[in-house]
């Protein structure tokens, strides 16, 4: 689905779809945990409840990202073997 990025205040912000905020429950006030990811220029919204599930932490992903790229022609080499 498309949204648009908004003006809010001094902030910018993405509005959720009214089915997905009825399909998932959430309600006006409700606290999420935002994971983001620049190198993909991604967001992952998530309950708050759900923020003890996770044991990778953004520098791990960092480290991930790093190493990707440091080794990048040697994974690539071996994804084509």
């Amino acid at each position: 689905m498309k949204q648009k990025i908004i003006k809010v205040g001094n902030s910018l912000a993405v509005t959720l779809p009214c089915n997905f905020v009825h399909d998932v429950g959430y309600k006006a006030g409700d606290e999420v945990i935002v994971e983001q990811n620049t190198t993909y220029k991604m967001l992952l919204v998530k309950p708050k409840s759900a923020s003890f599930q996770t044991c990778l932490t953004p520098e791990f992903f960092s480290w991930l990202e790093e190493v990707g790229k440091k080794y990048e022609g040697a994974i690539r080499e071996l994804a084509n073997k």
